[in-house]
């Protein structure tokens, strides 16, 4: 089965993700990748993206990474974030993997990059269930 197909099938059922521009990239077991080209309207009042626009982005890396370990039909149970410094805009890319999966849940960690600066400006750990 082609999951990366799989995956993006599963995007376009996602109002909210198509709203914000969100793209998969890749998807194989336990392990996707998005990116999301940043927009004016993704910025906050000192110009840098909202830390909600990340929060999505991550979420949806989270999960999908989950759902690739579960089957497509899961949602997010808990996740957390630690935003480590501003995105000014570019490109953002947002990558999940699934640290261990059960029968129902996954516990799932991710981290998300600007393209063109060094290092990640996010990280996030979460975990995913099986519906």
């Amino acid at each position: 089965m082609d999951l990366t197909a799989l995956g993006k099938e599963v995007l376009k059922a996602q109002p909210f993700s198509q709203l914000l521009g969100m793209e998969l990239l890749w998807a194989q077991e336990g392990e996707v990748a998005f990116a999301l080209p940043v927009r004016p309207e993704f910025l906050q009042h000192l110009g840098v993206v909202h830390g909600g626009v990340i929060a999505a982005l991550l979420d949806n890396a989270l999960t999908f990474a989950g759902g690739m370990a579960l089957g497509p039909q899961v949602l997010t149970v808990e996740f957390k974030v630690n935003f480590l410094r501003p995105a000014r805009g570019g490109r953002l890319v947002a990558k999940g993997r699934v640290v261990h999966a059960g029968k129902r849940l996954a516990v799932v960690q991710g981290e998300v990059a600007s393209e063109g600066e060094p290092g990640p400006i996010a990280l996030g750990q979460g975990t995913i269930r099986k519906v």
